[in-house]
């Protein structure tokens, strides 16, 4: 207890002493503790920033900007100094990664205050690109995020247009001319790198919306026409824009013709045809609505249910009559999932059952693995004694030579096993016998008969 007095009597003596201090020795203090532990300048700056939030009428605005730009660099420092190792190694640890971001995210905090000088800016932006220019380190998406939000004024996007063009590529250009569009709105140097670069679909419609901005519809139209015509990649946007203008001005020649060209190009042909069909039957014009939908019919790569589904709906009787037999072969080719949704609908239960029981081989001759629980559900109340042969099965398979993950889906299925013994058959006896005789089976598998203990 003494001892313990002792020390509360020395910590209560230093305080003491520390509020004795007049402004000089106060300041010999700090100044040779910062000195000696550089690490303790941060900390003093987040002080000062701290008091200033609490107090903001003791720091002057100019006193507000050094401090910002100071604990700027400051964070900058620390970050640098584990982007830099990560550029050397190509990455590094996790945690490493999230106390760099973490500075990051502090630079962040501080553009947002928006109490930075220019000058600091500049020089934050010289070292990180310096980093940024490696490339290896992971965190270039991250600067870059850093970069746009650091500046404002003119002469700070045109320093980072400067910066971009240091280590000229396709992508940075993109960038620049974002700066040039956006932030320095300089048409004239925007086109003039644009029209440098225009070869990709997304470089057309880049252009395209800066006509519609500047409200120029006729040179975003034949910039969009020139884009479907030789554009690479993709073009979505391009055709949208021209279908959405030549449909409210009802050009059915200008949509016929757009159509064409993306089946000439071999992309959007779907889109474009799905499209037109809307279009027709809008107009009432049944034969060109149903002459579209079934050539986007021979498109669909993906939901043939819901493509089947719309071609009933729409169709009439003899022409669906004629049609069905055809498309229905190639959804059981294509998506045999949806082949037997199909069936479910057409009341074939029979076919369903046979195929989930015994799959088919695909038209390459391998078996046809996959889920069919959706259609044993469906089938359990018409073919219950099928059914619980279809999942005693799936559950089997998962018990010989286990673990702990597939006990849990054998268990999930044994449930349904249990589900049409007790609800549908209405034989528990049934139940309790295979059940036991299954555990008598696997009874050296204790962490099977714990994940099944519940049934």
């Amino acid at each position: 207890m003494a001892e313990e007095d002792n020390t509360q009597s020395e910590t209560f003596s230093l305080y003491v002493r520390l509020r004795s201090l007049d402004a000089d020795d106060l300041y010999d203090l700090v100044s040779t503790l910062l000195s000696k532990k550089p690490e303790l300048y941060q900390m003093a700056l987040e002080w000062f920033k701290e008091r200033q939030k609490t107090m903001p009428e003791t720091m002057e605005n100019e006193d507000l900007v050094s401090l910002n730009d100071d604990l700027l660099l400051e964070y900058w420092e620390d970050a640098r100094g584990i982007i830099s190792e990560f550029n050397r190694l190509g990455g590094g640890p996790e945690e490493d990664e999230e106390e760099a971001y973490e500075y990051l995210d502090q630079i962040s905090e501080l553009i947002k205050e928006g109490e930075l000088s220019t000058s600091v800016k500049l020089e934050f932006l010289d070292e990180a690109f310096e980093e940024y220019n490696i490339e290896n380190s992971g965190f270039e998406d991250g600067l870059m995020e850093i970069f746009f939000e650091i500046c404002q004024t003119k002469e700070e996007w045109e320093y980072l247009v400067k910066k971009l063009d240091e280590h000229p590529s396709k992508w940075r250009k993109e960038k620049i001319m974002r700066i040039q569009r956006k932030h320095l709105q300089d048409d004239e140097a925007y086109l003039q790198e644009r029209m440098q670069i225009l070869s990709h679909g997304m470089d057309y419609w880049d252009l395209v919306k800066f006509y519609v901005d500047k409200g120029d519809s006729e040179k975003a139209l034949s910039t969009a026409e020139e884009g479907i015509l030789k554009g690479e990649g993709r073009l979505t946007e391009l055709f949208e824009f021209l279908w959405e203008h030549f449909s409210k001005e009802g050009d059915t020649a200008n949509l016929e013709r757009i159509v064409q060209t993306a089946l000439s190009r071999n992309t959007e042909k779907k889109n474009m045809l799905d499209r037109l069909f809307e279009y027709y039957r809008s107009e009432g014009d049944y034969e060109r609505a149903r002459d579209a939908l079934l050539k986007s019919f021979e498109f669909t790569r993906r939901k043939y249910y819901a493509e089947y589904n719309k071609l009933k709906g729409f169709l009439k009787g003899p022409d669906w009559k004629s049609v069905e037999p055809k498309i229905f072969d190639k959804i059981k080719e294509e998506d045999f999932h949806d082949y037997l949704r199909i069936c479910l609908d057409k009341g074939m239960k029979d076919t369903v059952l046979k195929s989930i029981l015994n799959p088919p081989k695909s038209r390459f001759g391998y078996l046809i693995e996959e889920n069919f629980d959706e259609f044993a559900d469906e089938l359990n109340k018409d073919f219950p004694d099928k059914i619980i042969e279809y999942y005693w099965q799936k559950a089997y398979q998962n018990i010989p030579n286990g673990t702990r993950k597939t006990y849990s889906i054998a268990a999930r299925y044994l449930g349904k096993v249990k589900d049409i013994y007790l609800d549908i058959l209405n034989d528990d006896p049934g139940w309790v016998k295979r059940f036991s005789d299954l555990k008598f089976e696997f009874k050296k598998r204790p962490a099977f008969l714990e994940e099944v203990s519940g049934l």
